[in-house]
């Protein structure tokens, strides 16, 4: 089991102190159980405290689980701190320019694709996730070829589809632009800033230190938009910084303007599911708008910028299909309802 731990704790307060009602707040996570028995933490901050914090018994705070397709909005935040390192010109620069050295066939088949078209989910790709398709590219010695060995089915910026090809693709670019194996570049850049305690790991010969764990491709990239290993807590701080405006502990990690144009509209997303931004998911609940992170078996964080709040639920993420289709659980066909029950109706005010 992978171990985090923060270099310096969340500062912890009352939910009255916040304005919220700790009985409704109770009452609230006691539904949720009900409905979401895999369910292994639900942790709230407002106004920059942890305000609720709980976990299912087999579950210990420092304890770091797959946060499945949260992931992507971590790549989010890589690109942009790629953007503000200047290693990515900006988010019109094309992709083909970044990688110049792949053959020449692959280039080709990705001509005119952006990182925004990647961020977007409007990158025109032939992969459909969960489709068979995408199972071959995943069963496939190397992931990238398998990816860019096809034409793309759209045009970019024509249609949203969502695919963890495309945020795969995106890891072997900012690999590329960084020099480093991303999880490195994450670490530094990101996780370090956030207060993350490196752990003794050393990197082959360069001795580089891994706090994060992050599974890697069979060609050795690491896989972009799935499966790294956080903490609830990080999780929070992950969310914090973005209701910051990129901003923690007044050092800037995410350009200007950058969370911003993240939490933008840029699609339709999924019919009756949400819109979509960039990496992020973007929803409206009773006229307050909300950024959400989240995916495969109830991992989510939501970021709620006029309630100045965030909101982090952790699952088991070894949970069939079937038995994702068969929950009862109230989020995973309204991610409203979060939002609703535990800061609106939970609310002094």
């Amino acid at each position: 089991m992978h171990r985090i731990k923060e270099a310096v704790p969340f500062t912890v307060t009352e939910p009255k102190r916040a304005q919220l009602d700790a009985q409704r707040l109770n009452q609230a996570y006691e539904t949720l159980l009900r409905t979401f028995p895999s369910l292994y933490s639900l942790l709230i901050v407002k106004d920059a405290q942890l305000v609720f914090e709980r976990y299912a018994p087999q579950v210990e705070p420092t304890a770091a689980y797959s946060i499945k397709s949260i992931t992507k909005s971590v790549m989010n935040a890589l690109a942009g701190i790629a953007i503000r390192d200047g290693l990515i010109a900006s988010v019109d620069q094309r992709i083909s320019d970044l990688v110049p050295k792949l053959p020449e066939k692959w280039l080709a088949n990705i001509d005119g694709v952006t990182v925004k078209h990647l961020l977007t989910m409007t990158h025109g790709l032939h992969v459909e996730e969960n489709s068979p398709e995408m199972l071959e590219v995943w069963k496939s010695s190397n992931w990238i070829g398998a990816i860019l060995d096809k034409p793309l089915a759209h045009s970019p910026g024509e249609r949203f589809l969502y695919c963890t090809c495309s945020t795969h693709l995106l890891s072997a670019i900012l690999t590329q632009a960084a020099k480093v194996p991303l999880a490195y570049y994450a670490s530094r850049k990101l996780f370090r800033p956030l207060g993350i305690q490196f752990r003794r790991k050393l990197f082959g010969s360069l001795g580089i230190q891994f706090p994060v764990p992050w599974e890697q491709a069979p060609e050795g990239l690491n896989w972009g938009g799935n499966n790294m290993f956080l903490t609830p807590r990080i999780l929070a701080r992950f969310g914090q910084l973005y209701l910051a405006d990129g901003i923690w502990s007044g050092q800037r990690l995410l350009p200007a303007g950058w969370v911003d144009q993240s939490f933008q509209k840029q699609s339709t997303g999924w019919s009756g599911y949400a819109a979509y931004g960039c990496l992020w998911w973007i929803g409206c609940v009773d006229g307050i708008n909300y950024a959400f992170a989240s995916r495969y078996g109830g991992q989510y964080v939501y970021v709620i910028p006029e309630l100045k709040s965030v909101i982090v639920l952790t699952a088991n993420s070894d949970a069939s299909i079937a038995e994702m289709q068969a929950t009862t659980n109230p989020v995973i066909k309204d991610p409203a309802w979060i939002p609703r029950r535990f800061l609106m109706e939970s609310s002094l005010t």
